[in-house]
C-alpha cells in the first residue's frame, strides 16, 4: 500500500483538529449527544471512504468474536465525547481538557479493584501528584 503522508504531518494535523474542538463545541447550537453522533457518523463515512479508496477490507471472520467488545467500546467512546462536550460548555476549556486526560489515572486506580492488579509505589505517587494538580487547577 502506498504511504499517504508523512506521519509527523498526520500527527500535527490530528492535534490541530483536536485542539480547535472546544471553540466549535461552544459555538455550535446542538446538544452534546447530537454532536457526538454527527462526529461518529463523519468518522464512519471518512474511514469507509478511506477503505474503499485503498481497497482494504475488514476481515469480518477474524473479528466476529470481538464485535460485542467493539460495540461496547464505541458506546463508551460516544459517552466520553458527550461528557467532554458538556464539560466544554460548563467549565473552562483548560479544566475540561485536564479532566479529560485524567481518565488514565482513574483507570490505574480502578485496576486493583477490577483486575486484582497490584499498585506499585510509583503508580501511587503518580496518582497522588496528578490528583493534586487536577484538584489545584479546579480551585484557580
Amino acid at each position: 500500500m502506498k504511504k499517504l503522508s508523512n506521519p509527523r504531518i498526520l500527527i500535527i494535523t490530528s492535534m490541530v483538529i483536536f485542539g480547535t474542538l472546544a471553540p466549535f463545541v461552544r459555538n455550535i447550537q446542538v446538544t452534546s449527544g447530537e454532536l457526538a453522533l454527527y462526529r461518529a457518523i463523519l468518522a464512519v463515512v471518512l474511514i469507509g471512504g478511506y477503505l474503499l479508496v485503498t481497497g482494504q477490507k475488514i476481515p469480518m471472520q477474524k473479528i466476529a468474536k470481538e464485535i460485542p467488545f467493539l460495540l461496547i467500546s464505541g458506546m463508551a467512546m460516544g459517552l466520553n465525547w458527550v461528557l467532554l462536550f458538556e464539560a466544554y460548555n460548563h467549565t473552562t476549556v483548560s479544566i475540561a481538557t485536564l479532566s479529560y486526560y485524567f481518565a488514565p489515572v482513574i483507570v490505574t486506580i480502578a485496576c486493583p479493584f477490577l483486575f486484582r492488579e497490584k499498585l506499585t509505589a510509583k503508580q501511587i505517587i503518580c496518582f497522588v501528584m496528578s490528583t493534586l494538580v487536577c484538584a489545584r487547577s479546579r480551585r484557580d
